[in-house]
């Protein structure tokens, strides 16, 4: 069945917002590099890997139903941010806003009938529950911690820490290596 012409234009935009977003959280990951938090770098950076890893999803998805890829510019994100609360709350919107995306893509493949379109969909749908819930947490820890620079600390490993589903880990310049 080939793709509705429609839906092969508004998936080809989400490939762009996907590479959008992975943007804002690279500009968010240079930000973090400036300040004293390694880990939310490490988070930021993880998270630019797994929307690149999304876009690339909307991309084989095209290639697999025989529609024409055509990927358009990428807008120069937000780079500077007043605080490590700032920033997550940005996080947040962001994703909101890919999730409204997502959930309006969806409405069009319910109104062209495309069932395949819609189970690749849900997926992202689903994806998208999980990465508001999780800024939600960081968010909501960061208010307990406040200005508390051991609190932050301790958040900021953890967020370090955190296992990406998709975009590799940040790479490690130190000694010339890669």
């Amino acid at each position: 069945m080939t793709l509705n012409p429609k839906l092969t234009k508004l998936l080809n935009e989400q490939i762009n917002n996907e590479m959008s977003s992975s943007y804002v959280y690279l500009a968010m990951a240079a930000w973090f590099e400036r300040t004293p938090y390694a880990g939310f770098a490490q988070w930021m950076f993880a998270q630019s890997g797994e929307e690149t890893m999304h876009a690339l999803k909307f991309y084989q998805y095209l290639v697999d139903r025989d529609a024409k890829v055509e990927l358009q510019p990428i807008e120069k994100p937000k780079m500077d941010y007043k605080s490590v609360m700032d920033a997550f709350q940005y996080s947040l919107k962001q994703e909101e806003k890919v999730t409204q995306q997502i959930n309006d893509l969806y409405e069009v493949a319910e109104q062209v009938k495309d069932h395949a379109s819609k189970n690749l969909l849900l997926w992202f749908l689903n994806e998208q529950m999980e990465e508001e819930k999780t800024v939600r947490d960081m968010l909501d820890r960061l208010k307990l911690a406040g200005d508390d620079a051991a609190s932050l600390l301790v958040l900021d490993r953890e967020a370090g820490s955190r296992k990406s589903t998709g975009g590799g880990s940040r790479p490690n310049m130190v000694g010339g290596g890669a």
